[in-house]
């Protein structure tokens, strides 16, 4: 069943505070250091503290969600934890992505401050039928920082480091959406060197654009960004 697939979050979470997984720091607190690592989805504490700065993407009825007639529904802990995980981690999950995490590294407790998700897809087509053919790609989603970290680097920082694991996975291409009037988002992913993969034939205004689709080849194992060879020490 569906809610097998998520027995991942049956276990409790040991020693852990929900509390204090959730709270992230507060706004003007001296930023301390960040740790960047891949999350494990097959642990719990991993997931609840995603779950707990991700909102639900796909509908389930969750713990004290409100049903026909105002019905609250009241689940088993083991039950709640799972749908929990589903509503916000099943994607990702179904996916096979890896999920990196940005952690603030002063906190007491594991605090999540920056998610990405990567995705490693085949050679083909993109989102739009009509679109380009793509060489095999890592796909880029759910780039996230909490509001009290932004203009810290820490996004740049996941995307580095989206891009050195597209290097273990030998995959030499990324790519990402992103809608056109977010120009924050555009700055940080054009500074990168990703380009418009479809870029219109005349001028088009953002608002109807919609989302576009960026991309960035990346230089083969051995070989720098200006494609000479990288010496390497015998």
């Amino acid at each position: 069943s569906r809610e097998n697939t998520y027995m991942l979050t049956a276990a409790p979470l040991a020693a852990r505070s929900a509390i204090a997984l959730c709270s992230l720091a507060a706004a003007g607190r001296g930023h301390l250091g960040v740790v960047i690592r891949a999350a494990n989805l097959t642990d719990p504490g991993d997931c609840e503290a995603l779950c707990c700065v991700r909102k639900p993407v796909e509908f389930v009825v969750e713990q004290g969600s409100k049903g026909f007639l105002g019905q609250v529904a009241v689940l088993e802990p083991e039950v709640a934890r799972r749908r929990r995980v589903q509503a916000r981690l099943g994607s990702a999950i179904r996916d096979k992505a890896r999920v990196l995490i940005a952690a603030d590294a002063g906190a007491a407790e594991l605090a999540v401050i920056g998610t990405v998700d990567c995705v490693a897809l085949p050679a083909g087509k993109g989102r739009r039928a009509m679109g380009p053919e793509l060489p095999q790609r890592l796909l880029i989603r759910n780039l996230w920082v909490a509001e009290a970290f932004r203009r810290q680097g820490i996004g740049r920082r996941l995307m580095d480091a989206a891009e050195e694991l597209a290097a273990e996975m030998h995959i030499e291409f990324l790519s990402l959406d992103v809608l056109a009037d977010n120009e924050p988002a555009r700055r940080l992913y054009e500074g990168l060197g990703f380009t418009d993969l479809e870029p219109p034939p005349v001028p088009v205004p953002n608002w109807l654009r919609g989302a576009l689709s960026l991309g960035k080849a990346l230089a083969p194992p051995g070989v720098t960004a200006e494609g000479s060879t990288e010496m390497r020490p015998m």
